[in-house]
């Protein structure tokens, strides 16, 4: 039974609003509390993100709040899932949302690598505020962010509980309140310099900002972008000067203590792609003087710095202008310039040849349909696996993926997402179908048939295996089906 859940207060973890409830609702102890909370009453409550709760619970969490917007203003999936690419971030929050899969692999949750725990924070100076407004204090959002040592409101230093985010201590919920009345002896310390303010304020209003979550814009790409015309990039602008950019950069932030941000591989690899940190992002947006409101919706020019330079070439070169004239008034390389004007360089700005009187030749969808259909049969059989492979879900996503085809290609294909959607299951059932190939393969294998080596094989937790049981009778013998459904 779940008495009166209290409310959110701004910027608030769900971690805090369940530890309020647990030091109010008089549980004797907190394991009785996680029975009513949390399907997996052993479970570690998650500070940063959420949990998988049980009906009653996720019903008074999100009493007056979409559990949409319980997951953008009330966790840390800002800071982490932000600039992910587009399909990853909507498969994260969607999986945040309905408290199922495992979006900690979705997320670039930090991986501990020293011996360094990191701990629920406070600002002292906010706790006074909210026993003012409120009453009582809470865990803000805002003080969690790594990177961030101090409060982006009052300038001082935040202050470390004893509470260890994402170690595996025992479980237990411990409110804001209860911990600094127990520690009221909080120094207020100001002794961080300007470029710890400067990131601190730019952090927060970035995290701050709604995400715009149908931006298919790599931060990479946009990070390089807006280096146009600088001196990090080549006059055409296809080559970076990493090493002087990297210089530049180390020497900007000199001043900043704990910056684990400062290798020339660690730039590198923002700039291609293949790094999504929230604080060394928002460090090169700084360092490029990007406004907050165009790093929180990103968006690339319509053109380059490369086809805007090719385009100088082709136009001088058209009014008479030889290359070396072209060169030294761009003040650019004669190589370069010759080889743009003679299109051995760029495929962008070809002249325009005067089409025919029949057109351009539009794609023969019906006949890229009919060859392509094979090919979905195919993937789709290898996705629904064998007694090796482990049978993946089909989905349109899944297929285009497999077959290497562009995003939304699907959709011209008539025939071909007629068979995919005659394939496509629910969730529920996908998971039967992959409790009964992790059964037989167990049996298959001369394994013990329980539960536990089932759901090492399936990496499901006990709600999905209770939401699949309805859908095994559709894969299996009647007598099989009961067995499974009585191992799990």
């Amino acid at each position: 039974m779940i008495p009166q859940f209290p409310y959110f207060y701004p910027d608030e973890l769900v971690y805090s609003l369940l530890a309020r409830y647990y030091v109010r609702s008089g549980y004797i102890k907190y394991a009785f509390a996680a029975e009513d909370l949390f399907q997996t009453k052993t479970v570690r409550p998650d500070i940063e993100l959420v949990n998988a709760y049980t009906p009653a619970a996720a019903r008074m969490i999100a009493k007056d709040i979409f559990m949409d917007d319980l997951i953008l203003h009330h966790t840390m999936f800002p800071y982490y899932g932000r600039f992910l690419p587009k399909e990853r971030r909507q498969k994260a929050f969607d999986s945040l949302v309905s408290m199922q899969g495992n979006y900690h692999n979705l997320l670039p949750m930090p991986k501990r690598k020293t011996a360094a725990d990191r701990y629920l924070r406070f600002c002292p100076l906010c706790v006074q505020n909210d026993r003012e407004k409120y009453g009582e204090t809470y865990w803000h959002r805002i003080h969690q962010m790594m990177g961030v040592n101090i409060c982006p409101v009052h300038h001082c230093r935040l202050i470390d509980s004893n509470i260890i985010i994402g170690a595996k201590v025992s479980p237990d919920l411990v409110s804001a309140e209860e911990y600094i009345s127990s520690n009221e002896d909080m120094p207020i310390i100001y002794n961080g310099n300007e470029t710890e303010y400067v990131i601190a304020d730019y952090m927060a209003k970035v995290f701050q900002l709604k995400i715009n979550f149908q931006s298919d814009v790599r931060v990479g790409d946009f990070l390089h972008s807006r280096m146009a015309n600088t001196k990090y990039l080549s006059i055409r602008g296809e080559q970076r000067n990493i090493g002087l950019f990297h210089a530049d950069f180390k020497e900007h932030y000199k001043s900043l203590p704990d910056n684990w941000f400062t290798e020339l591989w660690q730039i590198q690899k923002v700039l291609t792609n293949d790094r999504v940190n929230f604080y060394e992002i928002c460090l090169l947006a700084l360092f490029l003087n990007i406004p907050v409101s165009e790093l929180g919706n990103m968006n690339l020019p319509e053109q380059t710095q490369e086809q805007l330079f090719d385009e100088k070439v082709f136009l001088l070169h058209k009014q008479g202008l030889k290359y070396p004239e072209i060169a030294k008034q761009l003040n650019a390389s004669y190589d370069v310039v010759k080889a743009v004007g003679e299109k051995r360089y760029s495929i962008y700005h070809k002249e325009h040849k005067e089409p025919l009187k029949c057109g351009i030749k539009p794609y023969d969808w019906k006949q890229i349909d009919k060859d392509t259909l094979p090919l979905v049969k195919t993937a789709i059989r290898q996705l629904k696996g064998n007694e090796t492979v482990r049978p993946k879900r089909i989905t349109v996503f899944a297929i285009e993926r497999a077959l290497k085809l562009p995003s939304g290609r699907i959709d011209y294909l008539q025939k071909c997402k007629a068979e995919i959607l005659k394939n496509q299951e629910s969730q529920e059932k996908y998971w039967a179908r992959e409790v009964v190939w992790a059964v037989r393969k167990t049996q298959r294998e001369g394994q013990k048939l329980n539960w536990r080596n089932i759901r090492n094989l399936t990496n499901m937790r006990n709600a999905n295996f209770q939401k699949c049981k309805e859908h095994l009778h559709d894969l299996v013998d009647e007598e099989t089906a009961e067995t499974i459904k009585m191992l799990i």
